[in-house]
């Protein structure tokens, strides 16, 4: 939270970030989300992230990955929409 913290006292049309969540309590992730929803709202957002919850939360466009290969592009509404597609691709329905 402080890392975003301090990127945002700068003006940047970029936020990359990797992996937020990762070893936060579910609680925290939630309120991480809340605060990556604001920033989406005035600064592009590039979200790497495993937590699928959490980047549907955020995202609205997503990519997924497999062994280095893009196996899905599209919009996030799309495999919000598509429990076989979630399922095939991520493993949750």
């Amino acid at each position: 939270m402080l890392a975003i913290g301090r990127v945002l006292l700068s003006e940047n049309a970029l936020l990359l970030i990797d992996e937020p969540s990762k070893g936060l309590a579910p609680v925290v992730v939630e309120q991480l989300g809340e605060a990556l929803k604001q920033i989406a709202a005035e600064t592009t957002v590039l979200l790497v992230e495993q937590n699928f919850g959490l980047a549907a939360a955020v995202g609205d466009h997503a990519v997924v990955l497999d062994d280095g290969r893009t196996v899905y592009q599209g919009s996030m509404a799309e495999i919000l929409g598509d429990a076989a597609l979630r399922r095939r691709y991520l493993g949750v329905a």
